[in-house]
C-alpha cells in the first residue's frame, strides 16, 4: 500500500511540476565547465541467485553527479545512484558509483548517461540494542535518461529514470528508479 502511495505522489508532482516547468523554460541549454546534480524519487529493487529471482520491492532512491561538460552535448561525470528500503527494522541499501558519460542529443533539454564502476549491498538490523549489518561489493554499471528543463541560465530541474545493476559473490541486484533531478551548470560569464 505504502508503495501505491508513493508512486501516486510522485505521479502527482510530476503531472503539476512538469508542465509548469516547461511553460517557464526561458534560457538556452547551455552546458560548460563543472556541474553538480541531485535526484530524489522511488524505485523498485530485485535480487537473482542461483537462476532464481526475488519478488522486486519498493522503495526510496537518491542519485548524485558531479563533473565536466567539455562541450554542449557531452559531459564526464562521476555519478553515485541508489536504492533504499526500511522495514520492521531492517534497511536494505544497493547503490551503483561509476564513472559515467552524458550525452545530450542536439545540445537540448534530453539526457542519456551511462557509467560502469562498482556497486554494493548494505544491510542492516536492530536487534535490542545492538545493530548487525553486513556489506558486499563487486563490479556495477548504471544507465539512465532523462529530460532538463532549464528554469535559470545555471540550473536546470527535470524528470530522471535510472537503472543499476550490480554482481556480487552471493548475487546480483538491480534497481529501476524514478525521480526529479535537480542540476547546476558552473557556466563562466562572457
Amino acid at each position: 500500500m505504502q508503495r501505491n502511495i508513493s508512486f501516486a505522489t510522485l505521479v502527482l508532482l510530476s503531472a503539476v511540476l512538469l508542465p509548469a516547468l516547461a511553460a517557464a523554460e526561458t534560457h538556452p541549454q547551455t552546458r560548460e565547465g563543472w556541474l553538480i546534480g541531485f535526484g530524489v524519487g522511488g524505485g523498485s529493487a530485485g535480487i537473482s541467485a542461483d537462476g532464481a529471482s526475488s519478488d522486486r520491492e519498493g522503495g526510496f532512491a537518491a542519485s548524485f553527479r558531479a563533473g565536466y561538460a567539455f562541450q554542449p552535448q557531452l559531459s564526464v561525470e562521476l555519478d553515485s545512484n541508489g536504492w533504499s528500503k526500511e522495514q520492521d527494522g531492517t534497511t536494505t541499501t544497493f547503490s551503483v558509483g561509476t564513472a559515467a558519460i552524458n550525452y545530450y542529443p542536439g545540445a537540448q533539454g534530453i539526457v542519456l548517461r551511462g557509467g560502469v564502476g562498482f556497486g554494493s549491498a548494505d544491510v542492516s538490523t536492530q536487534v535490542g540494542s545492538v545493530t548487525l549489518s553486513g556489506s558486499e561489493s563487486g563490479f556495477g554499471f548504471l544507465l539512465g535518461a532523462g529530460y532538463e528543463f532549464r528554469v535559470r541560465r545555471t540550473f536546470a530541474i527535470g524528470p530522471q529514470v535510472d537503472f543499476g545493476w550490480m554482481t556480487l559473490d552471493a548475487f546480483d541486484a538491480n534497481y529501476v528508479n524514478v525521480g526529479i533531478g535537480f542540476n547546476w551548470y558552473f557556466i563562466p560569464r562572457q
